[in-house]
């Protein structure tokens, strides 16, 4: 579990985005400001030593086995279904790649994520924290997957929120050699609604590493910007709130695109993710293959449903684009609390959309 939140890429032809000189908001504003943004602090929820152990030694896993398999992902929101197929491949020296097949409404397409240790640039802790801060985990028993034994950790809603001590998700963990086997995530009413599992894997020596058909040529984006950055953006217009509805905070901010002319917030709890990719511009809507257009709240977005479920529009000069790795209901709720905070002004045509909106890779798998 090298990281939570994925730092995916994004290729865009866009407005300029000025991050260098920012000014500074008087003391007593910025105090203010700063004030409303933080999230309102809850207690830790319990886990029990086993579970603790289970995760953690998930986490460190990928840092020391190498393995190939395919593993398939699955979300279900309003009666539909999607899925995809995936070929993986993992050695602890050069990192995962994720190669998917391409269908007639998917494109195949191959991301390639290198090793990266890197805590969230804003939260500052482990993967482990951050999950256990947000739910109750408790050691759920044993089963298979792929033909190999696993054992099962269970992360339950905690006291105070809705739906509390219901399971939240599932997940199976390699007995030999502590490797997320099988995930599940679960509705309020017990509904799977995220599912990734491995159909084959084979384990083999760290130093003995599988191989992988080529890169991706975007790499992770590795300018993290810290608390202070974040705030600095903030006071400036920019869309950042300390949380978005789950409640999900604000674990890693970065810059990317060409020339550094895009962000990126992150917000993650520990089974759900959603990344804002903000840019400076307006949007063109005929530069959107595969969305279709919605409503909502009397605004026009356009929306590409499935794994990841990704929401696209302009608001205030700025383009705003969510790849989300949560239920559709907590996707709704952070694009209402995005356009609340959205800044007004005018922008250059933002005309295309990149690749890097097609990503799948760690939006399913939390322990990679």
């Amino acid at each position: 579990m090298r990281r939570l939140v994925p730092l995916v890429g994004v290729t865009v032809v866009l407005g300029s985005l000025t991050l260098v000189a920012l000014q500074s908001l008087p003391a007593d504003e910025r105090s203010r400001r700063d004030a409303a943004a933080r999230p309102r602090a809850l207690p830790t929820p319990p886990a029990d030593g086993e579970a603790l152990r289970l995760v953690r030694r998930a986490a460190a896993a990928p840092a020391t086995v190498a393995y190939a398999g395919t593993q398939y992902l699955a979300a279900w929101e309003s009666g539909h279904t999607t899925s995809h197929l995936l070929k993986v491949t993992h050695s602890p020296a050069t990192g995962t790649t994720w190669r998917a097949t391409g269908t007639a409404a998917s494109p195949g397409h191959q991301v390639h994520q290198p090793p990266d240790s890197v805590l969230p640039s804003v939260v500052g802790v482990g993967e482990v924290a951050l999950l256990t801060r947000h739910y109750a985990l408790t050691a759920g028993g044993s089963g298979e997957v792929a033909g190999r034994a696993a054992e099962i950790v269970e992360a339950r809603r905690p006291a105070g929120a809705t739906g509390a001590g219901s399971v939240a998700a599932r997940f199976w963990l390699d007995r030999e050699t502590g490797l997320l086997l099988r995930r599940e995530v679960y509705d309020r009413t017990g509904r799977v609604i995220r599912a990734s599992a491995y159909v084959d894997l084979s384990v083999r020596p760290a130093s003995d590493p599988p191989r992988a058909d080529g890169r991706d040529d975007d790499g992770a984006w590795r300018d993290a910007l810290d608390a202070s950055a974040v705030r600095r953006l903030r006071d400036h217009g920019w869309s950042c709130p300390a949380s978005l509805p789950g409640p999900l905070p604000l674990v890693d901010a970065r810059r990317g695109g060409r020339s550094g002319d895009i962000v990126q917030f992150s917000y993650a709890d520990g089974i759900a993710s959603v990344s804002v990719f903000q840019q400076r511009g307006r949007l063109d809507p005929a530069a959107l293959d595969g969305f279709r257009s919605a409503s909502r709240n009397g605004r026009d977005v356009w929306v590409r449903p499935g794994v990841p479920r990704r929401v696209v529009w302009s608001d205030g000069g700025t383009v705003f684009t969510v790849v989300a790795d949560a239920p559709r209901r907590t996707v709704d709720r952070a694009v209402d609390a995005l356009h609340a905070a959205a800044p007004r002004g005018g922008g250059n045509t933002v005309d295309r959309l990149g690749r890097g909106l097609n990503r799948v890779a760690s939006w399913f798998n939390p322990f990679e």
